[in-house]
């Protein structure tokens, strides 16, 4: 198939991301980690079970008043705080967001020294692993380890539909550590990424830290990290 042929592929696959599952319905919130000064946008995103009423908030970066707003507006009960990896501008939000839902923090094990720095470790009550899977009433979280951007930068396997952190973005993967190894790095997340995100259906939505969101079948064809 040539580039064009790829290209049109890949729109065609794209109005599945806008489309709810059966019975997930995804918000995404674009929130400012930074300041006013040195803003620093993250994706946030209320992922709903509507038949439980119940819900997961993923990477709040920021302590702002939508995220209850949206829950109150559908009815829905935050159980748990998931965050993606370790990074501020993802983790922002973690304390007052689960003070106010009265919700619990699940993060990854692996990034435990990004929590322990940053003063938010006694926070946790989940240290996430590979494969672990987590029953919430009505729907499941599977967590699936893409260490690189962080060691313990994870995807959130969701109803079929994938967040994905900093891991794997439109046109685009996550930074890997500066360094003499930053190549081979950024080489070895390539690899992971065609391994075990792009091995999912083409039609998942994948909703990234940042930016717009895509699916794996317009990711696999058009994204220049990966090919």
């Amino acid at each position: 198939m040539n580039a064009a042929g790829r290209l049109l592929l890949a729109l065609a696959l794209l109005p599945a991301v806008a489309v709810a599952a059966n019975t997930v319905v995804v918000k995404r919130l674009v929130v400012n980690a930074g300041t006013a000064a040195e803003p620093a946008t993250v994706n946030s995103y209320l992922v709903c079970h509507l038949p439980s009423r119940g819900a997961v908030l993923i990477d709040p970066g920021a302590d702002d008043g939508r995220f209850a707003a949206l829950a109150s507006e559908l009815g829905v009960q935050v159980r748990l705080v998931l965050n993606t990896h370790g990074h501020f501008d993802h983790v922002g939000g973690n304390r007052a967001c689960c003070e106010r839902f009265a919700a619990r923090l699940a993060v990854p094990a692996a990034d435990r020294p990004l929590y322990e720095e940053n003063g938010g470790a006694d926070r946790v009550d989940i240290w996430l692993r590979d494969g672990q899977v987590l029953d919430l009433e009505g729907f499941t979280v599977q967590v699936l380890a893409t260490p690189g951007h962080t060691p313990g930068s994870s995807c959130f396997l969701i109803d079929g539909q994938l967040f994905s952190g900093d891991t794997l973005m439109a046109g685009g993967v996550g930074r890997v550590p500066e360094g003499k190894d930053e190549e081979k790095a950024l080489k070895a997340l390539a690899r992971m990424i065609r391994k075990r995100l792009l091995a999912l259906p083409a039609a998942t939505a994948v909703w990234p830290g940042h930016g717009r969101p895509t699916t794996i079948g317009a990711e696999a064809l058009l994204n220049p990290f990966l090919n």
